[in-house]
C-alpha cells in the first residue's frame, strides 16, 4: 500500500506542502466552526461533499447547538475554500494497498558514512523505487527511505542496500517491511482556535497504565493478508493518474488508457470492490509544524493495549504493520509535547522486546511514486524492475 509521504511526514507525509505566512498563530488560527469541518472531514474522507459534512455536523452535535451549527453547504464550500487558500487543508490524495496489484512497499534506513552523505543522496535520487526519503537521526543518522519492490523478488531492497555498504557510502542498514498501514484520525478537540495542540498528558498516562492492564482490541484495520488480483497494465496506469490527480475525468482516464469510459468506470468499480482504492483522505498544513519521527518496535505482549494507547493521541499519525508483533508508529508532535510524549513512553517500554526512534529533518523532498508504476511493463503485465541497474549505479 502507498503511504502519500506528502500528506503522512507523514509523512513526512505534510510538511513540505506550504511555505511561510506571518504570523504562525494567525496563518494556523481556526474558529469552532473551521474545527468542525475539518473533523467532519476527517471522519468522511477526502472526498465527502458539502453536503456529507454538513450532516455530519448536524449529527454529531450537542441538540441545543444545532442552530449554530446548522452550516449551509454552500456555506461549508467557500470555507473549504478559505482553508485551501490559507493553507490549512491540502489536496485530497487516494489512499491505495498497491499489495493487491503485486508491488510491495517498505522502509529502509541508512547509517551513512561521514563524509558520504551528498554522494549517497545521488544515488537515492537515481534509483526509481525509492520514491520518498528524508534525512534522518536516531539510532542511524543518514537517511529514511520509502521503498518500493517486487513481491516476487522480495530480496531487491536488501540487494540494493548491501551494495551501497560494499561500496562504502553506508555502515549498517535496517529494513521495514510495510504490510499494511492505517491512518489514525486527528482530535480536533485538542487543537485550539488559536493553533495551538492542547493535548491532557496526564490523562494519556492514565489511559497508557489502564490500556495494558486489561485486555485491550486494537482500533487500528490493520491485516496481514493481502491476496495478488488479477490486473493489467491498464489498471496499472488508471492508478497512476488517480494517485496524481484523484479528480482525473472518466473522459481523460479513457484517453491514456485507449480503452471506452463504460470501461473506464467498471475497472476503477473493481478496484474499490476489492479495496485496491481504500478511499480518499485529506492533508493539513499544520503538521508542517510538527515534530514528526518514526519509531519501530517488536511487541513482547499487549499488542492492543499498546496500539490503543498510540490511537488516544490527538495528533496527526500512521500505524505502519509489518507483522503481528513489529509495528512502526509515525507521529507529529508540538516540540513542547515531546517529552510528555517519551514519559509516557516509559510506560510502554516493559511490553516491548526491542524499539527505535528515527527523526525526520525537515525537509522539502517531493513525492516520486509515479516512476514506480512507470516500472510496469505492459507487454508482460508483470513489474519489470531492473535491480541489476541499480546496482551498476553504485560505483
Amino acid at each position: 500500500m502507498h503511504l502519500d509521504c506528502r500528506a503522512k511526514n507523514y509523512v513526512g507525509q505534510l510538511s513540505a506542502q506550504v511555505h511561510g505566512c506571518d504570523p504562525l498563530s494567525k496563518r494556523w488560527s481556526l474558529d469552532e466552526k473551521d474545527l468542525k469541518i475539518l473533523t467532519a472531514m476527517d471522519r468522511l474522507g477526502g472526498n465527502a461533499s458539502a453536503q456529507q459534512i454538513s450532516d455530519y455536523i448536524l449529527d454529531n452535535v450537542e441538540e441545543s447547538k444545532k442552530k449554530e451549527y446548522r452550516i449551509p453547504a454552500r456555506t461549508i464550500r467557500y470555507r473549504l475554500s478559505t482553508l485551501m487558500e490559507r493553507g490549512v487543508l491540502l489536496p485530497s490524495f487516494l489512499q491505495t494497498d498497491e499489495r493487491k496489484i503485486g508491488l510491495g512497499e517498505g522502509i529502509l534506513v541508512l547509517q551513512e558514512i561521514p563524509g558520504k552523505s551528498d554522494d549517497l543522496e545521488d544515488l537515492i535520487k537515481q534509483i526509481p523505487i525509492f520514491y520518498w526519503y528524508v534525512p534522518t537521526h536516531g539510532r542511524y543518522d543518514g537517511y529514511l527511505i520509502h521503498t518500493a519492490f517486487d513481491l516476487t523478488q522480495p530480496e531487491m531492497v536488501i540487494k540494493i542496500a548491501e551494495g551501497l555498504q560494499k561500496k562504502g557510502y553506508i555502515n549498517e542498514f535496517s529494513f521495514f517491511d510495510i504490510v499494511d498501514n492505517d491512518s489514525k484520525k486527528i482530535d480536533f478537540t485538542q487543537y485550539n482556535s488559536d493553533g495551538e495542540w492542547s493535548c491532557d498528558w496526564k490523562a494519556w498516562k492514565d489511559g497508557i497504565q489502564k490500556n495494558l492492564s486489561s485486555s485491550t482490541k486494537s482500533p487500528f484495520n490493520l491485516t496481514d493478508q493481502h491476496e495478488v488480483l488479477q490486473h493489467d497494465y491498464r489498471d496499472v496506469m488508471i492508478l497512476r493518474v488517480l494517485k496524481n490527480d484523484p479528480n482525473s475525468s472518466t473522459a481523460s482516464l479513457a484517453s491514456i488508457t485507449g480503452i471506452p469510459a463504460q470501461q473506464v468506470r467498471e475497472r476503477i468499480q473493481k478496484l474499490r470492490d476489492k479495496k485496491v482504492i481504500k478511499g480518499y483522505a485529506r492533508a493539513y498544513g499544520f503538521a508542517g509544524d510538527l515534530l514528526w519521527f518514526s519509531c519501530f518496535i517488536d511487541i513482547n505482549k499487549n499488542t492492543g493495549g499498546i496500539l490503543k494507547s498510540i490511537h488516544d493521541l490527538p495528533f496527526p499519525g500512521v500505524v505502519l504493520m509489518e507483522s503481528k508483533t513489529t509495528y512502526c508508529i509515525r507521529f507529529g508532535l508540538s516540540t513542547s509535547g515531546l517529552k510528555q510524549f517519551l514519559e509516557g513512553f516509559k510506560l510502554i517500554r516493559p511490553h516491548l522486546k526491542s524499539y527505535f526512534f528515527q527523526f525526520h529533518l525537515p525537509d522539502r523532498i517531493d513525492t516520486k511514486y509515479e516512476r514506480v508504476f512507470d516500472l510496469f511493463d505492459k507487454e508482460s503485465d508483470a513489474w519489470d524492475i531492473p535491480v541489476d541497474e541499480y546496482l551498476k549505479l553504485i560505483k
